[in-house]
């Protein structure tokens, strides 16, 4: 059986999250070259730190080369998220969608783990293969979403739906 998602209990407190995102991006716009993102990793040899990682897929040479956890975050609350992880994370970024939004439908090369920072029961993945629709709640979890298989998302909400995606090699079974 293909496991599209499941929930990794991490204890995050989420008002906390959304405090030290919220702090994050006032000093780090969430928005590189129309897409609402920011990078958390970078490669180790990175000129644009915080921006380099929020290429297209196709623009970067693997995801596996995002390893390095932004310095600045190191002692804060976000640092502490990435202490707590049972995985090694690669290519971690904050994205954002804008309310009455939706991505196209695409695979990705690896899996994700989504941490919601912000969102609303209208904020969904669709799985196109598999007829599933699901919802990750900001609740301080972490989520497994094997976005190899044909996926969207989109925000039916009325508020911007922020999440921390971290990129991952492993595999549910």
């Amino acid at each position: 059986m293909t496991v599209l998602t499941s929930r990794t209990d991490l204890d995050i407190d989420p008002d906390k999250l959304r405090e030290s995102v919220a702090s994050l991006l006032e000093r780090h716009p969430l928005t590189f070259e129309g897409t609402r993102q920011l990078a958390l990793q970078h490669r180790p040899a990175a000129t644009d730190p915080w921006y380099e990682g929020c290429l297209r897929q196709s623009l970067i040479s693997s995801d596996s080369d995002f390893t390095e956890v932004h310095a600045e975050l190191r002692g804060s609350y976000l640092g502490e998220v990435f202490d707590r992880l049972p995985f090694k994370p690669i290519r971690t970024r904050i994205m954002a969608l804008d309310p009455k939004h939706c991505y196209s439908v695409h695979r990705d090369m690896t899996p994700r783990y989504h941490l919601a920072v912000t969102t609303s029961e209208h904020a969904r993945f669709v799985f196109v293969e598999h007829g599933k629709v699901v919802n990750v709640p900001a609740d301080g979890n972490l989520y497994y979403v094997d976005t190899r298989h044909l996926h969207s998302a989109f925000n039916g909400g009325d508020d911007i739906r922020i999440h921390i995606v971290f990129g991952t090699d492993n595999e549910q079974k």
